[in-house]
């Protein structure tokens, strides 16, 4: 299937899925960060068909992208997406982002309904009508990426968040913005998240594109935004 997003020409697989992260990330801006550079260093991690990269060239149409997807079938369609908008300055790895280097079992889906942006190394992650499938994908350490300064670390990765994320602290120094998704399963806990990034920056945290101030919710899919106090 086909759309459009503002100039953009996106291809994608679920009708559903694909209007709920245009609205995410096209409408309720929830990737959006400041910089005042013109040429800023974004890393998307799980960049998936290639919405938030679309987004991000929006933003800052002279950005340098670094951009990981480990599902085969969704990378494919993310070169596709690039390619037919004439998008430059993204630097594509098929690969997941984790604490350790080589290979691992992505469960992804296999039914008609096609939603390849719901992929985890848990197969016990799918809480709706989805058959899984597993894949064996490259696996990679972030750390060698983080030796210059990233502008923006944007990280949708299902529930590895606090493991990619306490793998990487000691170059917090290093990174002005970072964006995630909090996924609340059972291998994580978002008080130690919070704590972890809390020392280096102001966070703002999102519940269906509201900000909370209190009562923040331990069960739900919250986005996060850290930017750096300094």
């Amino acid at each position: 299937m086909q759309s459009k997003i503002s100039k953009y020409t996106i291809n994608y697989f679920n009708e559903e899925e694909f209007h709920y992260l245009k609205r995410e990330i096209f409408t309720n801006d929830c990737y959006y960060f400041y910089t005042n550079k013109e040429q800023p260093l974004i890393i998307d991690v799980g960049a998936y068909i290639g919405l938030s990269v679309l987004y991000f060239k929006k933003l800052y149409p002279n950005s340098k992208i670094v951009a990981f997807e480990p599902n085969p079938i969704a990378f494919n369609i993310l070169k596709e997406n690039l390619f037919i908008n004439n998008i430059t300055d993204v630097e594509l790895h098929q690969s997941a982002i984790l604490n350790k280097e080589g290979e691992k079992e992505l469960y992804i889906d296999n039914t008609d309904l096609e939603r390849y942006s719901v992929a985890s190394f848990n197969k016990d992650a799918w809480n709706r009508e989805v058959v899984s499938k597993k894949v064996r994908v490259k696996i990679e350490k972030l750390n060698k990426y983080l030796d210059k300064e990233i502008d923006m670390l944007k990280l949708d990765v299902e529930g590895s968040e606090q493991v990619i994320l306490n793998d990487i602290k000691s170059q917090y120094s290093n990174i002005k913005n970072i964006i995630f998704e909090y996924h609340p399963t059972s291998n994580q806990k978002l008080d130690k998240i919070i704590e972890m990034l809390s020392k280096e920056y102001n966070l703002e945290i999102y519940y269906e594109g509201k900000l909370l101030k209190r009562n923040i919710p331990k069960d739900k899919l919250l986005t996060i935004k850290a930017i750096c106090k300094d």
